[in-house]
């Protein structure tokens, strides 16, 4: 499916097989990791399942991986519950950065591919004459 729709959301044959390799290599670690950072934690499945990896290691590396950060929230959460009021206009203060943080991945990833694509377009024309 990914293979053959890929291209319409972006994603080529190169970002597959760097994908295969990539969890291969470093499938475990990449797991436990992703599994701690926000955003990349919702979408690490995917890229998993695509490589294929083992059902059983994932899981494990999931539960290993949210596990700190499901403590860490908790013990936040107790401790600064009581002061949500005080402290929200703060965090409000980064809602700015995040987002053209989010923009600038996007973007990046879109010009990265596009520029790919483009070049594999030359070395084809190359190739034919």
């Amino acid at each position: 499916l990914v293979e053959k729709y890929g291209k319409y959301v972006l994603i080529s044959h190169h970002d597959l097989d760097w994908a295969d390799k990539w969890f291969k290599k470093r499938g475990e670690v990449t797991i436990f990791f992703s599994r701690l950072l926000p955003v990349v934690r919702t979408f690490i499945s995917f890229p998993a399942g695509i490589a294929r990896m083992n059902i059983w290691k994932f899981s494990l590396y999931t539960v290993l991986g949210s596990f700190p950060w499901c403590v860490a929230l908790v013990y936040v959460g107790y401790r600064l519950g009581a002061h949500w009021e005080e402290i929200r206009e703060y965090f409000h203060r980064f809602d700015l950065l995040i987002g053209i943080v989010i923009i600038a991945a996007v973007v990046w990833y879109v010009w990265r591919h596009v520029r790919n694509v483009k070049k594999g377009d030359r070395v084809k024309v190359k190739g034919k004459k």
